[in-house]
């Protein structure tokens, strides 16, 4: 199975776990990861079949789908970004971010900015394109740029977001926070292992063992300190406070199982999403696709 990771994601803390305690000897994988620069890399080495599994989001296979690309996705974390400020901000809230320059870490379609735009927009009527000025990067120098005080905040994903909050930032807002705001459960997990179906099918019992072992990983990383120890290489963590916080926040977005409850609610989540951020969010379809959430 070869495993497409961006060269700063957190995947590769899960897989050096697999790796350290043989777990993939264990269940018989064999796995390839496959050093990716960007999610739109990652998607194109799927699509082009150069890799087998990336990580990503649920809309993206969503909007594949409808457009018959047949992706599925299954549940691997509820972390996702969020808004940061440095402490000393004049921003206390979302209200307070017109006029402002803001980071924003992907591209101008990346799923956790036009969450947050549809969100912004239903709650203060105006669109943040407008409203603000963006700065679209990478985030290690998103980072870097706003320790350097170049814009008032910044939306990104959530690894580099502990990395800010271990230091002199706070949080204005999760996407998380604001899918509750929305009226959908939290418990959605928003990224997931996503693969082509006709691999699924042709390769069932490899993913299954794969899936498992990937199960089996983060319960480890839930109930062991020790794990965290022989990964700390791997996360880069600049300091013991910085290291902290990423343990802390990876454990928060361990999904415990997913039901057909949660597919309802992602169904739910979809359409509000659809109905406030339009094409440029869910695309053609008004509805979650079906075959979006791999069944066994």
């Amino acid at each position: 199975i070869r495993i497409g990771t961006l060269q700063y994601g957190s995947v590769n803390w899960e897989l050096d776990v697999i790796k350290h305690l043989k777990l993939n000897e264990k269940n018989n994988i064999n796995a390839k990861t496959v050093k990716l620069a960007s999610k739109n890399a990652a998607a194109v080495a799927l699509q082009g079949k150069a890799v087998d599994l990336i990580v990503t989001d649920w809309f993206w296979v969503s909007r594949q789908r409808s457009q018959k690309r047949m992706f599925s996705f299954v549940p691997h974390s509820m972390s996702a970004g969020g808004l940061i400020v440095n402490k000393n901000s004049t921003i206390k809230s979302v209200e307070d971010l017109k006029n402002k320059k803001i980071g924003i870490a992907g591209g101008q379609v990346d799923k956790s900015w036009l969450i947050f735009r549809a969100f912004y927009k239903e709650n203060y009527g105006n669109d943040l394109v407008k409203d603000t000025e963006q700065i679209f990067g990478a985030p290690p120098l998103l980072n870097k740029k706003i320790e350097q005080g170049s814009f008032d905040a910044i939306l990104t994903y959530w690894p580099y977001q502990a990395r800010l909050l271990a230091s002199d930032f706070k949080r204005i807002i999760n996407i998380t926070d604001i899918v509750s705001e929305l009226g959908i459960s939290s418990n959605v997990p928003i990224i997931g292992w996503v693969f082509r179906d006709d691999f699924g099918v042709k390769n069932s019992e490899a993913l299954e063992r794969f899936l498992k072992t990937s199960n089996e990983a983060k319960k480890i990383m839930m109930d062991s300190d020790d794990i965290w120890e022989v990964i700390k290489p791997t996360m880069r963590a600049e300091n013991n406070e910085t290291f902290i916080k990423l343990k802390e926040i990876y454990r928060e977005g361990i999904p415990e199982g997913f039901n057909s409850k949660q597919v309802t609610e992602a169904k739910l989540l979809y359409r509000k999403l659809g109905e406030i951020g339009g094409k440029e969010l869910i695309g053609n379809s008004p509805e979650l696709s079906s075959g979006t959430f791999w069944k066994k």
